[in-house]
């Protein structure tokens, strides 16, 4: 650590840009400001009166009447982003003995399900009731049509018999139909898009009013439109509806770290990272769990997965602080008491609530295993939880050595097993090498801090076994870039190239290749994992993955590339006129940006990688040391014009500022850093730039002349303790 004075600070100089965002970026935030939340939209069918009461909150009663074999009444509530707990009906007035429904989804496009089945047996000319091959999802009031194109026929349906398979027609059949005639409805019966057996809550609510009141459905995780149907013949009048949010609802007074910069599009992404994270946090006592857990998804599988937290640990510290630590270090308690005899963590400790709300422990596969002792380490590195750290720091190492198991004699893993996308990848699979060289350095820096030296050199030992053996093995030359495994040499994935890229596996002069490669995989909603590469589902595109690049990208001063990615990947989805949009990130996407299955998670943990990356890459702010204890501030402005934010810390919140005028070369930083910690300030210059510090010149003529300034890469570095610092380049 240089020693020089730092220079006095003299007179005080407004910071306005932190000023003047300080005072804006509370109106990104998506938490709701009451636990009572009403839709914003209302949409009728069938015969309801005075709809728009349940969003303004007042008017005259809204009433859903629904008549013997007519139209069942209904009304789709949208609340204009993602909600997750109760929904509630106030009623004022029952007549007849009605039942009501209460149908949730993430997507308006899943809240009914049209029906697709077959005619069951030839029918004549003239009939009006049709036996089929099923009767799911058939509704009255729904247009059926029979058969396809120019010779298809279309009805009404008045009515219809689960148990014999027959629809009711409004009238006869122009012509014969035979036995295995396609048909089809529109618009569908009222569906879930939930998964009740992973996530162990959500399904329809079939619910009996008796009377006025408050009507609660059942517990619900994540969802935007509710779908409330009268479905049997009656009327209710309702007073009010919405739902019971018991979700983290974070409010701006919540928030422990903010960010906000001169670019909407990404401010709303920090945001909205940030809210996906909220949507995950299961509260203590909720769901017949005592303790907090953080989710992968909202909606599904509602299960702490180490992938996720990856991404959510560091999110949650970033935004919440203190209580995203207790949140984090409450899942990892749960991850910890469910590690195997042989020191392997499960993919997810708590999946598939089927019979019990605690689900059960997926030992999914070593790759993940790794991530959950990943995530005990982003732990302590954003916490300084040594106590914790130490406390647990056994159990990492039985971890490690499992996964030292699936390294061969030429220091490459092989483990025939499965990642994020759910495919079995046989063979010498890069990334799985390069993951495992990441957990080496990642102990080797946690040993070094509460544990054993010696333990740290093997460790780093090891991890330069590896990278070589991946350097000199695994590189294709022809492709410019590493591809998937020794198994199939040939194909380019985005995923490992990524991780070299930010870890250092790139040959000497062949970032470009690289960087170039990666890019044809590019479309206008993100990159796809590689050519033909697809998850069960047929999905092409991860944002797990996607943030792995915009990560790699940024290590190698391809910011402009990475902001990019970020815009093509995550743009879409905070875009309130997406039909997909639920203000949270999705947790993959089809190459034309939709999603193919109802229960894909539109609020998922893994895809929130945006807000620690701008947090840390743009305005700059990342921990070097535990608790940021030692940091560095270094932005990446690109094309920005501004950025502004605060940083938690064990010490303190860190606060910087910072404007870019490109083009005259010019860049001004301020930071405000907590008493007790030291690090580096990184600023952006030109050839021949002067800097100076708190009004005195550190830097002039390409040399030096306090605060041990070098420079690197573009940058002129400062090491400094504790204190406010206002950085001027010129």
């Amino acid at each position: 650590m240089v020693t020089a004075t730092v220079p006095a600070a003299g007179a005080p100089v407004p910071d306005t840009v932190f000023q003047s965002a300080s005072a804006k970026w509370q109106q990104y935030v998506l938490g709701p400001s009451s636990p009572q939340v009403r839709p914003v939209a209302a949409q009728e069918r069938g015969d309801v009166r005075h709809p728009r009461t349940l969003v303004s909150g007042h008017g005259p009663a809204t009433t859903l009447t629904t008549a013997a074999g007519g139209t069942p009444a209904s009304v789709l509530l949208d609340f204009g982003r993602e909600v997750g707990g109760v929904p509630n009906l106030d009623i004022i007035a029952v007549t007849g003995s009605p039942t009501i429904t209460i149908v949730t989804s993430e997507a308006r496009q899943y809240i009914r399900t049209p029906a697709s089945t077959t005619v069951a047996a030839a029918v004549p000319a003239g009939t009006t009731r049709v036996p089929l091959a099923s009767a799911a999802n058939l509704e009255a009031g729904n247009t059926i049509t029979f058969g396809t194109g120019a010779d298809a026929v279309t009805r009404t349906i008045t009515g219809f018999d689960p148990a014999a398979k027959t629809v009711d027609l409004d009238s006869g059949l122009p012509r014969d139909l035979a036995a295995g005639t396609p048909v089809t409805t529109s618009p569908g019966a009222p569906s879930s898009d939930e998964s009740r057996g992973l996530a162990g809550v959500g399904g329809p609510d079939t619910l009996q009013p008796t009377g006025p009141g408050r009507l609660n459905g059942g517990f619900h995780g994540g969802f935007r439109f509710a779908l409330v149907t009268v479905s049997s013949p009656g009327s209710v009048s309702l007073s009010s509806a919405g739902v019971d949010f018991q979700a983290y609802r974070a409010t701006p007074a919540d928030y422990r770290g903010w960010f906000l910069s001169s670019d909407d599009q990404l401010n709303r992404m920090w945001y909205s990272g940030a809210y996906t994270l909220q949507m995950n946090l299961k509260a203590p006592g909720l769901n017949g769990l005592a303790d907090a857990r953080i989710y992968d998804g909202a909606k599904r599988d509602r299960s702490i997965w180490t992938g996720d937290l990856l991404v959510q640990g560091p999110t949650a510290i970033s935004t919440l602080g203190d209580v995203g630590a207790d949140y984090l270090r409450s899942s990892l308690d749960v991850l910890l008491a469910k590690q195997r005899a042989d020191g392997a963590f499960p993919g997810s400790p708590d999946f598939a609530k089927r019979t019990s709300p605690e689900g059960s422990p997926l030992f999914y596969s070593n790759n993940y295993s790794g991530y959950g002792a990943r995530a005990f380490i982003d732990y302590y590195r954003y916490t300084g939880d040594k106590a914790y750290i130490t406390s647990v720091l056994p159990a990492l190492r039985r971890e490690l050595a499992y996964n030292d198991s699936f390294r061969t004699a030429d220091n490459l893993v092989v483990s025939n097993d499965r990642d994020y996308w759910q495919a079995t990848q046989t063979g010498e699979v890069t990334k799985y090498s390069i993951d495992y060289y990441i957990l080496l350095r990642e102990m080797a820096w946690l040993e070094r801090a509460v544990g054993s030296a010696s333990a740290a050199e093997g460790y780093d030992a090891t991890a330069d076994a590896i990278k070589t053996a991946v350097m000199t093995k695994l590189w294709n030359p022809q492709l410019g870039a590493y591809p998937q495994s020794s198994t199939n040499p040939g194909v380019l994935v985005g995923d490992a190239n990524a991780l070299a890229l930010q870890y250092g596996f790139v040959p000497a002069g062949q970032e470009g290749r690289v960087l170039a490669a990666i890019r044809t995989l590019w479309t206008p909603y993100g990159a796809i994992m590689g050519p033909g590469l697809k998850d069960p589902t047929g999905h092409t595109i991860e944002p797990f993955a996607n943030g792995m690049e915009t990560a790699g990208r940024f290590a190698v001063g391809d910011t402009g590339g990475a902001l990019e990615l970020m815009r093509r990947t995550w743009g879409p989805m905070v875009d309130p006129a997406n039909p997909l949009y639920t203000g949270a990130f999705w947790e993959f996407k089809n190459s034309d940006g939709g999603v193919n299955r109802a229960t894909a998670s539109l609020a998922h943990g893994w895809a929130a990688s945006p807000t620690v990356q701008l947090t840390e890459q743009v305005l700059g702010v990342a921990p070097v040391g535990p608790g940021y204890q030692s940091w560095r501030i270094q932005p990446r402005p690109a094309e920005l014009k501004w950025s502004a934010g605060s940083v938690p810390t064990a010490f303190g919140d860190i606060e910087v500022s910072w404007s870019s005028e490109q083009k005259a070369g010019r860049f001004a930083l301020t930071a405000r850093t907590p008493a007790g910690t030291s690090g580096v300030i990184a600023v952006p210059v030109t050839r021949g730039a002067d800097v100076s510090v708190n009004g005195r010149t550190v830097w002039r003529d390409g040399r030096g002349t306090a605060l041990g300034a070098t420079e690197s890469g573009g940058y002129v570095l400062l090491t400094v303790p504790g204190g406010e610092y206002r950085v001027a380049v010129r």
